[in-house]
Parts: structure tokens; C-alpha cells; sequence
């Protein structure tokens, strides 16, 4: 199961990063959550974040790894585009 551009999934935080969150999709695929799409950045105690799922949307399908977000803004914007689509 490829990632796929705007599509929302659940992953798993494997670590944090100064930059963002290092995720894996269900599939494995690995991916990153950049500190400003993290809504709990810089907030709380990221370590404490390793092992937990989130939520996220895929914002690039094409980089490596792929970059997703887990704001609620975004994943609005994802579902918008994906209904404007008929997915």
C-alpha cells in the first residue's frame, strides 16, 4: 500500500528529531512529520510522543520520506480536496 497524496493514516512515531517526528505508515513506509505540522510542537515532552500513533495526511508523496502533517487544519484541507476529487 503506497502512501498516498492527501490521504489520512494512522502512524506510529518511531523518534523525535530537532526537525519533526520520524513516523512509519501501516505499510511500513517511512515518513515525517515536520515540527510545524506537529500541533503539540514544542509543547510537552516529545520523547514522551516515541510509540504513540497520530494522525496525519500525506502533504508529499513523491519526497523521501514522505511529508505529512497531523494539524487539524491540514487534514481538513486533505478531505476538501479528496471529496472535490469524488475519492
Amino acid at each position: 500500500m503506497p502512501s498516498t497524496l492527501h490521504q489520512e493514516y494512522d502512524v506510529r512515531v518511531l523518534a523525535v528529531r530537532p526537525w519533526g517526528l520520524d513516523v512509519e505508515l501501516p505499510d511500513g513506509t517511512a515518513a515525517l512529520i515536520g515540527h510545524t505540522k506537529d500541533p503539540r510542537w514544542p509543547d510537552g515532552d516529545q520523547q514522551a510522543a516515541v510509540g504513540t500513533v497520530v494522525r496525519a495526511v500525506v502533504l508529499d508523496d513523491e519526497r523521501d520520506p514522505v511529508r505529512m502533517s497531523a494539524l487539524d487544519d491540514d487534514r481538513a484541507a486533505a478531505r476538501a480536496l479528496r471529496e472535490a476529487a469524488g475519492h
